[in-house]
């Protein structure tokens, strides 16, 4: 995944491609379109690509992957894009943004022979965020 390296089971950031997201980032917000941030941040992507990169989640971090992208930036970048496909489509109905939930799964201390006892079991052990 861009951003990333993973190397042994083990996820790092790499440095200048985490410089050019951020690059990415800062531009789109600045009002640029998705292929002219792409371009000025070096990336030479279609359009669909860079809106990918754009809406990746997981930029922000979670428990696997250190985050890249300060949350407030996603927010304010992935609300953008939003405005500007409504702007764009007027008239048009569009999909419902996603809804993203945070989550914490406690650490199993079970093990069940039976595969959907064990998935129930790993199931109850998530707890949502609010």
């Amino acid at each position: 995944m861009y951003g990333y390296k993973i190397k042994n089971g083990e996820v790092s950031v790499v440095k200048e491609e985490a410089r050019v997201l951020r690059v990415l980032f800062d531009n789109y917000l600045s009002g640029m379109s998705l292929h002219s941030a792409a371009e000025n941040a070096g990336l030479h992507l279609p359009h669909g690509s860079v809106k990918k990169l754009l809406t990746r989640r997981i930029y922000i971090g979670d428990a696997y992957y250190p985050a890249i992208i300060d949350r407030e930036i996603f927010t304010r970048v992935n609300s953008e894009v939003l405005r500007r496909a409504a702007k764009h489509n007027q008239g048009k109905r569009l999909k419902e943004p996603p809804v993203y939930t945070e989550f914490t799964m406690n650490a199993p201390k079970e093990q069940f022979p039976d595969p959907k006892q064990q998935a129930e079991y790993l199931y109850s052990l998530i707890e949502v965020q609010r």
